[in-house]
């Protein structure tokens, strides 16, 4: 059980510069949770509190951490629940369908037609293939930067252009600097045949039909809130695992570092993680998806109890 008052101490304790005006301003937003309230007695008032010391703790860092980052309160609550925190659902669709389209209008700006999504693509990518991270893949591949543009160009179609019908068109050419990007540092690059037209075509395809945007902005309006929270919960036991990993590789307990290492990695990929566990359980896979889980939690755990105490034989 911790208090208000309680709470930002523990937080100030952590080098966390917050103050209980601004806890006050987070539970009204939302971004932790409500307090609980019972009677002290005859004339003694309320306590209020939160009853999860650990859990409120985590989730007032990670609010920090999060406000830290982009300064914009609109999208604490999503990145609150990639990483693992419990947000209302509606919220997060909302929020989560506005971020895609957010970052498609930050490529593509207002283009709508497949013809002014090629178009706006087309000038894209001279840009990107030619800056500094476009020149370093192309130099390590031995490759000049402009053979970077047209894989760019069909990789970006598959990616943001959302007409059925806007054409995927790879060739040897293409075929042979996606080898040569895959297998410049690797001596087996003569075994890399596989990296054919017909292969990078249906790769394409599949990314197109489920992690373009357009088909991740209708897989997830059309989840159930069910479907949500579940692909959420099996997140949540897969960042249990590694936080067990990360525990039993540091003998026991998980430095500040970790913590802070494994708060960043969820903001991070915690979208495109939960994505693909509501993607995998559409697509009939979720029974097979709990049972590799538990299989790998009984692993860790049967790990864990054997590994030595710290400073242990």
């Amino acid at each position: 059980m911790v208090s208000q008052t309680q709470l930002v101490s523990e937080l100030q304790q952590r080098g966390y510069h917050v103050t209980e005006r601004q806890v006050r301003d987070w539970r009204a937003k939302g971004l932790l949770p409500p307090l609980n309230s019972r009677s002290r007695g005859r004339g003694l008032g309320v306590l209020r509190y939160w009853e999860a010391n650990e859990t409120i703790l985590s989730q007032a860092i990670a609010v920090s951490d999060l406000l830290d980052r982009n300064g914009r309160t609109k999208w604490v609550p999503l990145g609150l629940w990639f990483a693992g925190f419990e947000v209302n659902l509606r919220t997060v669709r909302t929020l989560w369908l506005d971020a895609l389209a957010n970052t498609r209008k930050e490529w593509l700006g207002t283009a709508l037609s497949k013809e002014e999504c090629e178009d706006a693509i087309g000038e894209l990518c001279p840009r990107l293939a030619k800056g500094l991270s476009g020149q370093s893949w192309a130099r390590d591949a031995h490759l000049p930067w402009t053979r970077l543009e047209p894989l760019l160009v069909e990789v970006l179609n598959a990616f943001f252009n959302p007409h059925p019908d806007a054409e995927i068109a790879i060739d040897k050419q293409l075929a042979d600097t996606v080898r040569a990007l895959m297998y410049h540092n690797r001596a087996d690059h003569e075994c890399s045949e596989f990296v054919g037209v017909p292969a990078l075509e249906d790769w394409l395809d599949f990314m197109r039909r489920n992690f373009s945007i357009s088909a991740m902005r209708e897989i997830i309006e059309a989840a159930t809130n069910d479907d949500l929270a579940l692909a959420h919960n099996r997140w949540r036991s897969v960042c249990k695992l590694f936080k067990l990993l990360g525990a039993n590789a540091s003998g026991g307990t998980l430095s500040d570092d970790l913590r802070l290492l494994g708060r960043r990695v969820a903001f991070q990929f915690g979208s495109l993680c939960i994505f693909g566990l509501l993607l995998l359980h559409k697509n009939g896979k979720g029974q097979l998806l709990d049972s590799r889980l538990e299989e790998a939690r009984t692993a860790v755990l049967s790990q864990f109890h054997r590994s030595p105490a710290p400073g242990g034989q």
